[in-house]
């Protein structure tokens, strides 16, 4: 999982360059991604020893930038007025995949090895590229057509890195992510340690902090479509920074789920509308650009947060990540309520309007 996410890290920014240079071929890029998953997974079934599976899975990890910020520019330019909702939808097939996929595996685990399951994956990775792609042909890309030159792309890209609302809703989305990874990390393991929960209570646990962004993603995307950004994350950042350290005063299953079941619903969509929030201010030419830094700043603060989160449960007990988390949600809580208001496809800024 390490070096996946490494290669996705490395990888995030120069496909988001390249999906933002040439935009009317984001969906030749995202076919590619298909053929890559497919074609790595096939290789990774090869390996017989863990450094080269470790290898293999950080190019694995070039896929995911291969995919997501041409696919999320692709949805941001023709979706311009429905930014948020089109990315629910694309979060939400994503999800179903998580959700779903163990459970796939777990039943071809009973009659094939792990290796044949991987040799396997070539076949859809292979059949859903085609299909992609066929479907594809002639989409239009909406407003954004790319840079005629990379010295266009870069004087644009100086522009964005001197934007403050645009800088800030990209931090502020990374130390949600920060706080999301420390909740994912230990609340399983304070299920199970410090309240004494089976297994099977604790995966079901986690699935409540997963699973409930499906229904909630879509529902916070069409208000914040409406009504604005701002006014639809502030609270339930606020609200994340409260439940957060109601954690600790869990006893036992009842209320762990209740306090893990509301954070289930608005954790990830929090992030979904920052998200939207940085692209509806940001010129359609920087659109996948914007997108992979999002992307990297969310696992850069979200890979060492767990860490330090870890070193302080060390001295004061599991309870206390959930501090953490908190005060990580209140800083981007904070950070949010400087941000000016924006509407889906109505910038607030002459930067925006790019």
């Amino acid at each position: 999982m390490a070096s996946r996410s490494m290669g996705g890290a490395i990888s995030q920014f120069p496909m988001g360059m390249l999906a933002d240079r040439f935009a009317d071929r984001r969906t030749l890029f995202m076919t590619a991604a298909l053929l890559w998953f497919g074609a790595f997974y096939f290789f990774i079934g090869f390996a017989s020893d863990l450094v080269t599976i470790a290898i293999l899975a950080a190019f694995l990890g070039f896929g995911g930038a291969l995919w997501h910020p041409p696919a999320i520019g692709l949805i941001s330019t023709r979706m311009p007025e429905r930014r948020a909702f089109g990315m629910a939808m694309h979060g939400i097939g994503a999800g179903a995949g998580d959700t779903l996929g163990p459970l796939v595996v777990g039943g071809l685990l009973l009659a094939f090895t792990w290796q044949a399951i991987f040799k396997m994956a070539l076949i859809p990775g292979l059949l859903f590229a085609l299909v992609f792609f066929l479907l594809m042909r002639g989409f239009a890309t909406g407003s954004s057509r790319g840079h005629t030159s990379m010295a266009d792309y870069f004087n644009a890209l100086g522009e964005a890195a001197r934007h403050r609302p645009l800088l800030l809703s990209v931090v502020a989305g990374s130390t949600r992510t920060g706080g999301q990874m420390i909740l994912l990390a230990f609340v399983p393991l304070y299920a199970l340690e410090d309240l004494g929960l089976s297994k099977g209570l604790v995966g079901a646990v986690a699935s409540l902090l997963l699973g409930l962004s499906l229904v909630s993603q879509p529902v916070l995307a069409y208000i914040s479509d409406r009504i604005g950004r701002k006014y639809t994350v502030l609270p339930t950042a606020a609200l994340l920074t409260i439940l957060a350290p109601m954690l600790v005063l869990t006893t036992g299953a009842a209320s762990l789920f209740v306090v893990v079941a509301a954070i289930g619903l608005v954790m990830f969509s929090t992030a979904l509308v920052l998200n939207a929030y940085g692209l509806d201010i940001a010129p359609p030419e920087l659109h996948s650009s914007i997108t992979a830094a999002q992307f990297l700043s969310g696992l850069a603060v979200g890979g060492v947060s767990p860490l330090v989160a870890g070193v302080i449960a060390d001295s004061r007990g599991i309870g206390s990540t959930f501090i953490v988390a908190g005060v990580l949600f209140g800083i981007t809580t904070v950070m949010i309520l400087f941000l000016p208001n924006a509407k889906s496809g109505r910038p607030t800024t002459k930067f925006g309007a790019g």
